[in-house]
């Protein structure tokens, strides 16, 4: 299922990061918030292309995402979406 599925919508954010990012619960412990500031930092990077895709999902399944490239292929799907939406 795509993003604008999920929303009902076509999300334009301000920074592209902000379709990657991920977030952890307040009672969440170290390990799952060590696990989000790698997950964060790899879409940093992989955006500003220091890391390559292969990279970028060898980082997500280390730190526990399953299918790594659902999320980057939802990330395209949405970001072409915005782009034939002229938003």
């Amino acid at each position: 299922m795509s993003i604008a599925q999920r929303t009902g919508m076509i999300w334009s954010p301000a920074d592209d990061i902000d379709l990657l990012a991920v977030s952890v619960a307040n009672d969440d412990g170290d390990a799952e918030i060590r696990a989000m500031l790698n997950i964060n930092q790899a879409a940093r990077d992989w955006l500003n292309g220091t890391i390559s895709l292969m990279d970028y999902c060898d980082i997500l399944q280390i730190n526990d995402i399953p299918d790594p490239y659902e999320i980057v292929g939802e990330f395209c799907d949405h970001t072409e979406l915005i782009m034939r939406a002229g938003l």
